[in-house]
């Protein structure tokens, strides 16, 4: 045999154990790749599954403060039920003045959580704001400013929760006969 011979299968065969080398190699890489994959799924699942739970939570807890401080004004509103008087004049007036300091700190309550009323008596009519019930022809308001108010409307921060429902001036007609 020749040396050249052996030269050549020293070639070939080291280009194969190479080879099977790189495959193994390859092989690892695409194991480790496929473990960190099936991890970031995992982790990306588990992820979603706390974040539903949170959402979940904070719309059955949301309101939980809010819930504390209404249970304090339907315990006053129950104890100025509860003392009743003899004279029916003087529980009528404690009623009005037990009765008139609950909406106080109801409205305080409402404000903390930052639910306001609209303010629309004299106010240019906001389709927005305001529900128009009726239109009442006068010659004492601007058209379209809101003259009466049968029901305050709330917003929480710039979110309308109830339009006000209002009466809007209206020009008074001139020879309707």
């Amino acid at each position: 045999m020749d040396t050249q011979d052996v030269q050549t299968q020293e070639e070939i065969t080291e280009p194969v154990t190479t080879e099977t080398e790189v495959l193994t190699e390859s092989e690892r890489a695409i194991l480790e790749l496929k473990d960190q994959l099936l991890r970031a799924l995992a982790e990306n699942e588990n992820t979603r599954k706390r974040g539903q739970k949170d959402k979940e939570d904070a719309l059955k807890f949301g309101v939980s403060n809010m819930a504390r401080d209404m249970i304090g004004v339907a315990d006053n509103l129950r104890r100025a039920l509860e003392n009743k008087s003899e004279n029916p004049a003087d529980f009528a007036e404690a009623l009005f003045s037990g009765v008139d300091l609950i909406l106080k700190d109801l409205e305080g309550i409402l404000g903390r959580h930052g639910v306001q009323r609209i303010d629309a008596t004299g106010q240019q009519f906001d389709p927005h704001f305001h529900q128009a019930v009726f239109e009442l022809e006068t010659d004492e308001h601007t058209p379209g400013t809101v003259v009466q108010v049968m029901q305050d409307g709330y917003k929480i921060q710039d979110r309308l929760l109830r339009p006000a429902m209002v009466s809007v001036a209206k020009a008074k007609q001139q020879g309707v006969a």
